[in-house]
């Protein structure tokens, strides 16, 4: 029994201590400009915010339940949210069936006031710099000006409100002189009620008391993010776009207390209003790519550092990763830290340490490294950390990459 106890135990320190794992170095080419734009400081980044949403649009967020079922959704407040719904057209309307991804900066955030029903959003003013996202944008408000619907509540409790105008921008346009601050997404997403305070505290502001430039993940007003949902029209007011809800959103903390260290904010959540019943499923299965890049000196040197802390999140379903295309090379959160040789046949395997906050022994998370490059000129190591979850309700984490 002794000798038992003893080969437990040992088996236990051995599954939370240290192993290693191998992957292939897969390119040898120069370093795209994206990547390279993350070997620049943190206030290099945040004071340009094309360069700033080109970083945060290298992530590539996917879901299992990507696809909507059903074109619109509706209020579910008794009989009443399917009324209006039928007969007054307040609803939201899917501008594709396939949910979307958007990048931009933030110049507007806040909360929807007090609980109403099950209603309370955490909102995000998004403007897009980016080409490609403005111009899903154009395609959004199109679709808005088509359907030419005035706000009868803002008539009604804002008498200065002069109705919308679908005769100029943003939705008639010259495209090469556009004001792409005329160009909202709105993105909102309510909770889970339980997990607000939690949220609060360590992933994004959801209650009064702590606005985003105090917020200690980001500590700017105006932070470039990614944002991944429904691509919808709220027809509710005057069918503005929006992102509703959006289920992954990421951003980099450009205010991590250091120069270069790369801090990452990374969110899966399911939306809790009871609003999206056919567009927001549980549990939430996916997966997303975060970007690295180190600039490498000492190829032996054992500086370079990945910390994942896990923050806020809900029970995993392990089960359902077998839903996810995931390659043989994974790994879990097993162990507290795990070196990572990335192997380059022309002068020797080049570490990196991937640390984790604490160990989770068969939690329904995978990770792996993906499009690894070595630049051999430019000295410079990047490539993709990818994580795999299925999980209910919500899963968040932080992601620091140092020793550049």
């Amino acid at each position: 029994m002794k000798h038992f106890l003893f080969c437990l135990l040992l088996i236990t320190i051995v599954q939370a201590g240290f192993s290693q794992v191998s992957y292939p170095i897969s390119t040898y080419n120069p370093t795209p400009d994206a990547f390279r734009y993350l070997l620049l400081t943190n206030q290099q980044i945040e004071d340009n915010d094309t360069i700033n949403e080109e970083i945060i649009d290298l992530s590539t967020p996917m879901l299992i339940d990507s696809v909507l079922g059903r074109k619109k959704e509706h209020h579910h407040v008794f009989l009443l949210g399917w009324f209006i719904h039928a007969f007054g057209g307040y609803n939201w309307r899917a501008i594709d069936m396939v949910k979307q991804k958007f990048v931009g900066t933030i110049r507007g955030d806040g909360r929807s006031g007090e609980e109403e029903y099950t209603e309370y959003d955490i909102n995000f003013d998004l403007y897009c710099h980016l080409h490609k996202y403005l111009w899903k944008a154009f395609t959004s408000y199109d679709r808005q000006r088509k359907i030419h619907r005035q706000d009868i509540r803002a008539q009604f409790h804002y008498h200065h409100y002069k109705g919308t105008n679908y005769n100029e921008q943003p939705f008639v346009r010259d495209t090469n002189n556009a004001d792409m601050y005329l160009y909202r997404e709105h993105c909102e997403l309510t909770p889970q009620r339980e997990f607000r305070p939690m949220l609060n505290y360590l992933f994004y502001p959801t209650l009064p008391g702590i606005d985003m430039d105090r917020h200690p993940n980001f500590g700017n007003r105006y932070p470039s993010m990614g944002f991944y949902g429904a691509s919808c029209l709220d027809c509710n007011h005057n069918c503005h776009p929006e992102i509703h809800p959006y289920e992954w959103i990421w951003w980099m903390n450009l205010h991590n207390g250091t120069v270069k260290d790369k801090t990452w904010l990374v969110g899966l959540l399911k939306d809790g209003s009871n609003r999206f019943h056919h567009w927001s499923h549980n549990p939430k299965t996916g997966k997303i790519s975060i970007p690295f890049a180190f600039k490498v000196t000492d190829k032996t040197a054992k500086d370079r550092l990945i910390t994942i802390e896990h923050l806020v999140f809900n029970y995993f379903i392990d089960s359902n990763l077998k839903k996810l295309d995931l390659p043989a090379n994974v790994f879990g959160t097993d162990h507290r830290s795990l070196e990572v040789k990335f192997t380059d046949d022309r002068g020797g395997p080049i570490p990196v340490t991937v640390a984790f906050s604490n160990v989770m022994i068969g939690s329904g998370l995978r990770y792996w490294f993906s499009e690894v490059n070595w630049d051999e000129k430019g000295h410079i190591l990047s490539g993709y950390l990818n994580m795999a979850t299925s999980v209910h309700d919500l899963y968040t984490m932080r992601v620091t990459m140092s020793g550049q």
